[in-house]
């Protein structure tokens, strides 16, 4: 399995409604994500499911993906996604689509730093992500306890420069 871990965009400081869940991303996120899914898109990313905290900026997040990769059925959103899920609990959701060729997870920090280190089998932070990157990884096994390769890690910083670098 191709596994895509994407952290949301840049989203508000904070909601009207003053909760965290319901933070919007802004037009600069928005913008910078926009970029990153470009290059995604022409790298070829082509996940079969789309994965996604049920949080607003991670939902807005997933809804431009699918959209930037041609993904065209519904959006599967899990609590296992949220900040302050555990990666076990984030790996278990993922199991599930197993027979997935290629899946694409959209979700926040901690969690989304502390999954790659779980996925690659490692007890320490290897990444901290910046808000609407994407990592690559190529999973070996996809049993209760993972193993993976990391092929790539997408910044919106490098994206950036590749869409200059072809003006």
């Amino acid at each position: 399995m191709k596994l895509y871990l994407l952290r949301h965009a840049i989203a508000e400081s904070r909601a009207t409604t003053g909760q965290d869940r319901d933070r919007k991303l802004t037009a600069e996120g928005i913008t910078r994500l926009q970029r990153v899914l470009a290059v995604a898109a022409g790298a070829n990313v082509k996940p079969g499911i789309i994965l996604s905290s049920p949080y607003v900026r991670a939902r807005h997040t997933a809804e431009l993906a699918a959209a930037a990769l041609g993904f065209h059925d519904e959006i599967t959103y899990s609590v296992a996604l949220t900040p302050d899920a555990t990666p076990q609990s984030a790996w278990d959701e993922i199991r599930l689509m197993a027979a997935e060729e290629e899946v694409l997870v959209v979700s926040h920090d901690p969690l989304i730093s502390s999954l790659l280190s779980y996925v690659l089998g490692l007890s320490q932070y290897i990444h901290s992500f910046k808000k609407a990157g994407l990592a690559r990884i190529d999973l070996r096994s996809v049993g209760p306890r993972p193993a993976g390769e990391l092929l790539w890690i997408l910044t919106p910083a490098l994206a950036t420069a590749s869409i200059h670098a072809e003006d």
